[in-house]
């Protein structure tokens, strides 16, 4: 039974969220060519600037408001969504008329994000993303936004809370984050030593440079990722919800999913924490799915997206051949391991390992690559392609591995490429 299609307007506050950027810059015009005018009572000849009586000016003030705001308000009147069977629609435009529509199927994500003052007034922005584009529908009411989402994603009323970071262990994981302590060194050396050298305090000036790095480090990061959670729907996608102020979501479906990454820096490694990292077909750069978690939640992560066979797959690498010592310094954290119908790899500095975990089935095309230094070793890697122009790298193998690499993960790809279609027509038919 097909359901009743939704259609509304966005919300009454958004002309008001418009205009005032506009009205913003008008007024920051105005004060920057104060100089031309002079407001008296009653206007004065011989004057080297324009005098207006102040009635005027407040009267072009007003008008000049009014008009903005009855600009947008019209052109928000004319702003319409539609969310009929399986086509979700989107018309706009006072003189140009927009009409954006939106298959169902195409959808990657579906995200709710609240600003801080957005909060305060409840109204929200739905943010859709398709591969290559999104629609952003600002502002809806909490309950439009969530029954759209639900209509979109198919979802049930049922979830299951997987993981929330707790607050204590956010701030500690900031805290050793290898980046902060390397920027609070070069904060020591730059500013703070020669201060105890000299005893001038013009030396502390340099903090200033320094003063938005180590903020985004770690004060805007604990902002961002304070109240961090992980959400399974009944659907089977996987939400993130966080923020402090400007609450967000950010939804996965894992059959989006083309690889999951476990980075753990140095200083986590006592504790044996880990960043979990998806990356979604279509997007540039993977997506942070927890910022710090235990390694067994973590694992929990990978066996609920990509499958129990995944999770065998984080230990046990094939290491790199002894010719790699002479290619990098770090040949000791490379690996790769092939198997199950998953291609896992081993990289990263000394401060930081990093295992990628990769579908096999999600491997668009295999290339091998090797540079004139690896040539002279006998060397070569081989990068797995995936949808969206990312890449997985075995790094650093032996010509004869190389090849026979590439071949099998080829001929695995195709096969369980074919397994998986086969199977989505089964269930389709």
């Amino acid at each position: 039974m097909s359901q009743p299609a939704i259609e509304g307007r966005l919300h009454p506050v958004t002309p008001l969220r418009h205009s005032w950027a506009v009205l913003a810059a008008l007024a920051t015009l105005a004060y920057q060519q104060r100089d031309l005018f002079t407001f008296r009572p009653e206007p004065e000849a011989g004057a080297d600037t324009i005098t207006l009586p102040v009635w005027a000016a407040c009267t072009a003030a007003a008008l000049i408001v009014l008009g903005t705001v009855g600009l947008f308000t019209a052109a928000w009147r004319h702003s319409h969504y539609s969310l009929d069977g399986s086509v979700l629609g989107y018309r706009s435009g006072l003189l140009f008329k927009v009409h954006r529509h939106c298959e169902l199927d195409h959808v990657q994500s579906v995200d709710i994000l609240r600003p801080f003052l957005g909060r305060l007034i409840g109204v929200c922005t739905l943010r859709v993303v398709m591969p290559g584009t999104t629609m952003t529908l600002s502002y809806l009411t909490l309950n439009q936004a969530r029954a759209l989402k639900a209509r979109i994603l198919a979802e049930d009323t049922a979830e299951d809370r997987l993981h929330q970071v707790a607050t204590k262990d956010l701030i500690l994981a900031l805290l050793l984050d290898i980046g902060t302590n390397l920027w609070s060194l070069g904060i020591v050396a730059v500013a703070v030593l020669p201060y105890v050298l000299s005893g001038e305090l013009l030396t502390l000036s340099t903090l200033i440079a320094f003063a938005p790095r180590i903020w985004r480090l770690t004060g805007k990061r604990l902002f961002v990722y304070s109240g961090w959670a992980v959400t399974r729907t009944a659907d089977g996608t996987y939400r993130t919800d966080y923020g402090m102020f400007d609450a967000k979501q950010y939804t996965y479906r894992d059959t989006r999913i083309t690889f999951i990454q476990l980075h753990q820096p140095l200083l986590w490694r006592r504790f044996d924490w880990v960043e979990v990292r998806a990356a979604v077909a279509g997007a540039a750069t993977p997506g942070i799915l927890i910022p710090v978690c235990p390694r067994t939640v973590a694992e929990k992560m990978v066996l609920h997206l990509l499958g129990p066979n995944a999770v065998s797959h984080l230990n046990d690498p094939l290491p790199a051949p002894p010719a790699a010592r002479k290619a990098t310094l770090f040949h000791k954290a490379l690996g790769y391991r092939l198997t199950g119908g998953y291609f896992t790899v081993w990289s990263g500095f000394f401060l930081r390992n990093v295992t990628t975990v990769c579908p096999v089935h999600r491997v668009q095309s295999v290339t091998t690559r090797q540079g004139p230094w690896q040539r002279r070793l006998g060397l070569a890697s081989v990068y797995a392609k995936l949808p969206g122009g990312g890449s997985v790298p075995a790094a650093h193998r032996t010509t004869s591995e190389t090849a026979d690499l590439a071949a099998r993960l080829y001929r695995t790809s195709m096969d369980e490429a074919e397994a998986q279609y086969k199977k989505f027509t089964d269930t389709a038919g």
